[in-house]
């Protein structure tokens, strides 16, 4: 766990907000060397991208305010916007980021779906890189796993340390020089959205007639893969949507995937019309 990688007097580079950024560039060069193939401009792929990680942000933060108030204070502003310690629901990028891409493309008269159908086999990289920051901070960590072969133990100043502290009476300080063994969520995730990445690849030629394809499977495997890892997060997320069975973001995974599965029968019947009408 490396929270901080550089320190020089007051400046401190983060390593969350450091692999957010260099999973960021990565993939606005992967999008804009292949925009050329798709007839779009590869400026106006990097103004996307820019805007559409700025909104995203805003939307991702104002969702884990709602979700997680308590964390925040009013007598303490800066952490309302401090990101580089963590606190992103990526559920609240999708409106913000959504509503700016729609409201810009029309403006440039660009068709929504094919940008997306560039764009979302890219996006599960850049999430990696995100999830990696967050085993790097210890943040969104697994449940306790005392005997699994692959569980990792954070540090004291770790948030699973100090939850464990607080949630199991047995715990002693002085016998333990880390956290209990925990399930590694994080590299879960970032195993699991590498696989998204490359089926979205697949899936994009294997239904290149339909277009936005690519943008409907995004929300069926991304929603089947958070749900799948949510069963073994221990970082206590809200319950009360799903009446104390399933977690909320179980709950806005089962959206996904159902928005998902009628978005590609939806874009599927509108490419069959077009083509026989």
């Amino acid at each position: 766990m490396h929270p901080v990688l550089l320190e020089i007097g007051p400046i401190k580079l983060y390593s969350y907000g450091l692999m957010i950024a260099i999973g960021f560039l990565l993939v606005l060069y992967l999008m804009q060397r292949e925009a050329p193939k798709w007839g779009l401009d590869p400026d106006l792929i990097g103004e996307l991208c820019f805007w559409g990680l700025f909104f995203g942000v805003i939307g991702t933060r104002a969702a884990h305010i709602i979700m997680y108030s308590e964390n925040y204070a009013w007598n303490d502003p800066f952490g309302w916007i401090n990101i580089t310690r963590g606190g992103l629901v990526f559920q609240g990028a999708i409106p913000t980021t959504l509503l700016y891409l729609y409201i810009r493309l029309r403006q440039k008269k660009v068709s929504f779906w094919p940008v997306t159908d560039l764009a979302m086999p890219y996006i599960p990289i850049a999430q990696a890189f995100g999830r990696f920051g967050c085993f790097m901070y210890g943040c969104c960590y697994g449940q306790r796993a005392d005997h699994l072969w692959c569980a990792v133990q954070f540090p004291p100043e770790s948030p699973p340390y100090q939850n464990h502290l607080a949630h199991f009476p047995e715990f002693n300080p002085a016998l333990n020089p880390f956290s209990y063994p925990v399930h590694p969520t994080q590299l879960y995730s970032v195993v699991l959205l590498l696989g998204i990445s490359g089926l979205l690849f697949l899936l994009r030629k294997r239904f290149a007639s339909v277009s936005g394809a690519c943008f409907a499977f995004y929300f069926i495997l991304y929603g089947v893969k958070r749900f799948i890892v949510e069963h073994y997060r221990g970082d206590d997320n809200p319950r009360n949507l799903g009446l104390d069975m399933i977690s909320n973001q179980q709950v806005f995974c089962l959206l996904m995937i159902l928005a998902g599965a009628m978005l590609f029968a939806y874009l599927r019947k509108r490419s069959q019309t077009a083509i026989t009408g």
